[in-house]
């Protein structure tokens, strides 16, 4: 039978061809073939994909189908302690998120993430894990326990970065976690500056929001998500009556002064300001 590799390729093709209807009947026909030969591995891996495929195209409870599948694989084969298995509850998480079952999707990414804590190379997927926790307790109101999950995540995203300075295999760990890793940083920056904001920590808050301007200014400019970045940042110094840097952000959101100024602003901080 086909190998995953194989798999992904044939899927990438369809997905290159716009041909999005032929890729359930791929991965049914690759989940088929490996139950036959007890390819566990590719079974759990053509599953795990075609969940993905199903969340995306919002149809939730074949997704959760799927997932109830591998899972009880998974545990039978005592696999329920392995990175594979975080994974596949990180994709039905995100099922459940998509559907709106916010404390169901947050129970599979705390359990995803009991699982990857400690796990030698794991860091970067438990902090994604982490992040997404996070958010939905920020959206229950639960503001205090999100900034517990998205401050763990953010000190792994800073120690990778700091790592991967330094190390060429930290690259390559990124790239095999799928090159996510400045977005869900930016996404837990984004999530501590809400919390504090909603509790009016607006120092913290500010500072959240500095640092993610930064960091999204470096890697895409004065783009959408950086001017959203640059937006907060004036809405909580005009909270914090700091009439002064609230224009200098505005005037950054209208490109005016030179944009480059945004990494000097960010650096200086204000008075109160937690690094």
């Amino acid at each position: 039978m086909k190998s995953m590799e194989e798999i992904y390729e044939e899927l990438n093709a369809f997905i290159r061809e716009g041909q999005w209807e032929k890729i359930e009947s791929c991965l049914q026909t690759c989940m088929d073939e490996a139950r036959e030969e007890e390819e566990n591995g590719i079974y759990v891996a053509a599953g795990n994909e075609l969940l993905s495929f199903y969340r995306q195209s919002g149809q939730y409870e074949k997704a959760f189908a799927v997932s109830e599948d591998i899972l009880l694989l998974m545990e039978e084969l005592n696999l329920e302690d392995t990175e594979h298995f975080a994974l596949v509850l990180m994709s039905t998480g995100a099922a459940y998120e998509g559907a709106g079952q916010q404390r169901e999707a947050e129970r599979c990414y705390a359990r995803a993430a009991r699982i990857l804590d400690g796990k030698k190379g794991m860091e970067l997927l438990l902090a994604e894990a982490l992040t997404s926790q996070g958010l939905l307790l920020l959206y229950q109101q639960e503001e205090k326990q999100a900034e517990t999950f998205l401050n763990r995540a953010r000190e792994l995203f800073e120690q990778f970065e700091e790592k991967k300075e330094g190390e060429a295999s930290a690259a390559e760990e990124e790239r095999a976690a799928g090159g996510q890793a400045s977005v869900y940083y930016l996404t837990a920056l984004s999530g501590l500056g809400e919390a504090a904001w909603k509790q009016g920590n607006y120092a913290q808050a500010l500072s959240c929001y500095e640092k993610a301007a930064e960091k999204s200014f470096s890697l895409s400019g004065a783009s959408e998500g950086t001017r959203l970045f640059w937006k907060n940042c004036a809405a909580v110094c005009a909270a914090l009556k700091d009439p002064e840097k609230e224009a200098h952000y505005l005037a950054l959101m209208d490109g005016d002064p030179p944009l480059h100024a945004a990494a000097t602003q960010s650096q200086t901080g204000s008075e109160g300001k937690v690094s």
